[in-house]
Formats: structure tokens, sequence, C-alpha cells
């Protein structure tokens, strides 16, 4: 019964004055006595005798000497009425405010209680570097004391932008001016922020189908006019693009390893559609999706290294690395978009968890990332491979289609196969998988579920891989009765 910001005295008055008002207390009624209200509470008699005379003082109660209290017949109001919830019906959303509530937030939209087995594009928690962390902690809280009664910067701490341009020039071969780099609340905060400056409603952009599902969100929530164009085990189809829209204001492109597939841009296509951008007056959104964890073949480099015109906006994040909860990403901004870009971020938001920054930027300082990616990218490896090898074993009603780089594979369905039951059963199972039409903007061409290695250890391989066919087996079952 007592809230946070209650006394107890408090708590006692509003429970008791609830009761009256509701009728649970009727008018006339006598309440316990003190003594006896207290043992049951759990509480000192004064604090009750307290409530008692707070009670007498609004109206709500009358003493009797020597015969007790008693609920007042003519109270000083009456109990609330709630008000109705309107139908949903009678909700008036705009146009566009209509088609994002048909987008799926994220794809997994799992309940806290499956676990993580299967989440796909969700790290390990098991590998976050708790002990370091925690030293890196302690470490800045003292200096960063003084600065706890102001916002922090809204283009993000500079210690960590200087932190952020260093490890990117020595992993992603990515030159980059701390002074053009500003810190977001993760990638989709900077796509919006980056959306929100350069598009007027309507305006149309390409999206990869399928693609990056909050990434098409945020495009959607600056009213951007959705334009899918097709991405195969090659990542978008620049082609494509150039003939169904020729003119769109922007792309939103993951070169790297394009979500749910895993495609990546061979070099033809990524000049190709620099040189698109460049003809058509477009911006680039590089989403550097799970860059660092790349399975088959050498890693990329970002498509902003070929970049010559000022025309892409590079988006990076830590939620990968570290830890979604932190909230930590970032974008590259073209030098002539820095001021407007800043002056965005404090009129939305006021910047980014000034201490979380310090913290990271101590983190990198001691030359923990590094390392701590190495470790990650060697288990991970470990937990896709023990994964693979138990889905060819186990499961025979679907094929796993292994990405060559991320924290997730597609496990293709037979066409007849309802991929929603599927999903259904396999999180009766606890099994956090995620429907891969979810991924589509356009017509779904594939039928198959998206499911995460990273977060299922190498031991329970074997089990969630009997646990999915066991969900397939029921589906097919059902189907065929």
């Amino acid at each position: 019964m007592l809230a946070p910001d209650q006394t107890r005295q408090s708590a006692v008055f509003n429970h008791l004055r609830h009761s009256i008002l509701t009728g649970a207390l009727p008018g006339g009624g006598r309440l316990p006595p003190s003594r006896s209200l207290a043992h049951e509470l759990g509480v000192a008699r004064q604090t009750v005798v307290l409530a008692y005379e707070r009670l007498a003082a609004e109206g709500y109660v009358r003493g009797r000497t020597g015969s007790g209290t008693y609920v007042a017949t003519d109270l000083p109001d009456q109990a609330p009425v709630p008000a109705a919830t309107p139908p949903l019906a009678a909700v008036s959303l705009s146009a566009r405010g209509a088609r994002m509530a048909e987008i799926p937030a994220a794809a997994s939209a799992r309940d806290p209680a499956l676990g993580l087995l299967l989440a796909g594009g969700l790290p390990a928690p098991d590998l976050f570097p708790v002990k370091a962390w925690a030293r890196c902690t302690t470490r800045v809280m003292k200096p960063l004391a003084g600065e706890l009664s102001s916002y922090p910067p809204p283009q993000g701490l500079l210690v960590l932008r200087e932190q952020i341009a260093a490890h990117l020039a020595a992993t992603r071969g990515l030159v980059a001016d701390p002074g053009c780099i500003v810190v977001s609340n993760g990638t989709q905060q900077a796509l919006r922020t980056a959306a929100d400056l350069l598009l007027d409603p309507g305006d149309p952009v390409w999206v990869e189908d399928p693609g990056y599902i909050a990434g098409r969100g945020a495009l959607l929530a600056a009213g951007a006019q959705i334009v899918p164009i097709p991405s195969d085990a090659e990542g978008i189809d620049v082609a494509a693009g150039v003939r169904i829209a020729p003119n769109a204001r922007l792309a939103l492109v993951a070169p790297s390893h394009a979500t749910p597939l895993g495609g990546a841009l061979p070099i033809g296509r990524r000049l190709a559609l620099l040189d698109w951008a460049r003809r058509a007056n477009a911006w680039v959104l590089e989403d550097d999706c799970d860059s660092e964890f790349r399975w088959e073949g050498k890693p990329l480099p970002p498509l902003a290294t070929l970049d010559k015109a000022g025309q892409v906006i590079y988006c990076g994040t830590f939620s990968k690395t570290l830890a979604p909860a932190l909230r930590i990403g970032f974008a590259i901004v073209p030098p002539p978009l820095v001021a407007a870009f800043v002056r965005l971020r404090t009129l939305t938001d006021r910047g980014t968890d000034g201490f979380t920054q310090a913290t990271l930027a101590e983190f990198m300082r001691q030359g923990l990332l590094s390392p701590h990616i190495r470790k990650m990218r060697t288990e991970y490896a470990r937990r896709r491979d023990a994964l693979l090898e138990a889905m060819a074993r186990h499961v025979h009603r679907a094929v796993a289609l292994a990405a060559p780089g991320g924290l997730h594979m597609v496990a293709r369905l037979p066409d007849d196969m309802d991929e929603s039951a599927a999903v259904r059963a396999s999180r009766m199972r606890d099994l956090a998988v995620s429907p891969l039409r979810a991924y589509y903007p356009g017509t779904p061409r594939m039928n198959g579920l998206v499911i995460g290695f990273a977060a299922t250890p190498v031991s329970m391989a074997n089990e969630v891989a009997k646990r999915l066919e066991a969900a397939l087996v029921s589906v097919a079952r059902t189907a065929a009765a």
C-alpha cells in the first residue's frame, strides 16, 4: 500500500479515504480501533491515530466519545466516476499516424517472459562486461558531479566523440572529424533526426524490402512516402530503385549487412547508389548494422568511405557491441548539416544521457571496447555454428539460411505453412522468434522466421532446435487436420 513518495500516515489516510469514497466503508460504519488497525497494517499506532485525525478534519469520519470513530453519512465529496474508455473507432488518428500504427515497433515484439532463446538481433547479456563497466562508472562519477545540474551537450560529449572517431578509424577505416559526429539515443533517433531535417511530408524514400523495421518507422514518422526497393543476396537492388523511384529524396540502406537476409552491397552497387544520389541530389542514410560481426569473407568498408560528394550520413550504434539499454548511437554528418542536426537535438530531447556517455568514453579510452568485441565475435561464432548444426540435425520443416554477418539468421518455412501460426507455436515453447513478413514493407516474397543466436548459449542449441521442430510439426498437423 505504501508508494515510494508516501509517508505511512499518508498511505493509511489514502487507503481509508478511498475505501470510504468507494463504499467499501459505508456511511455510519465504525472504523476499527486504532490499535487493531495498526497491528493489521504493521505500522505504529500513532500513525493510524494521525490518519484518523486527518480524516476527521476533512469531514470523512466522526468521533464519538467512548464509542469509537464512524464514517460520516454526509461525505464532503463523492466517489470519482471513472471516465468511460472510448471505443477504438472513436480515436481519430492522422493519416500518417494510422500508417505508423500499422508498423510493428520491433519484429520480435516478444513477451519478456519468453526469455531470449532465439531472439533475433539482440546481444548476449551474459557477455556484458559488468565489472569493467562498473569501474568506469565509478571513475567518471566524481568528475561529472559538477555537471549534473546542467543538460549534456546536444551534440554529445567531446571526449566520447573523439573516442568514436578513433575507434572508427582503427576498425572501419573511416576517418571522421569529431566535430561532425552527433551522439544520439540509438540509430533510430539519428535516422529520425536526419529525416526531419531533409524530408518534407510526402517525399519518396527508398527502403530495403525486406529491411530494417525501426528505420522504416523513423522515416514514416517524419512523413516520408515509403518506397520499397527489392533487396536480395547482394543487398538493395539499386537499378530497381532507379526504375521505381528515380526522384526519391533519400535512401535508407545497410550496405554491410542488410536486415534480415544479410546481403552486403558489392562495389558495383555501391558506386551505382552514390551515382544515383549525386544525379538525383538525394541523401543516403547508411545504417552500419552489425558490421563488427561478419562470419564469411572480409569485413566490408563503410559506404561513407567512398562518398566524395558529402551525401552520405553514416549511422552507428553500441546496442549490439555492448547493450541496447545504453541507448547510445551516433551519426557522422556532412559539415553543412552539423549545426542544424545539433539544433534539432536541442529542440527535441536536449541530448543523450551524459553520465552514460562519459562511462562509455572511459571504457573506450581504457582500450576495453576492442577486446570485448573480439571476445563477443569468438563466442557468437560458436553459438552460430552450434545452432546451424542443431537445426540441420533436428529441424526438418525449415531450412536455415546462414547470413554472412549479423546476430540472426532466417529459417525458411514451406510456402504453404502459416507463418503466424509458426510464430505462435514457437512462442508457446518459449522461443522468441520473429515473423519474417514483418520486415517486408511490400508484399512478402518468402515465408520464414527470424531467429537469433547471440543470446542462445551453445548448451541450449539442440534443445531449442528440437522445440522449434516440435512447434512446426504442431502447425503442420493442425493444418492437415
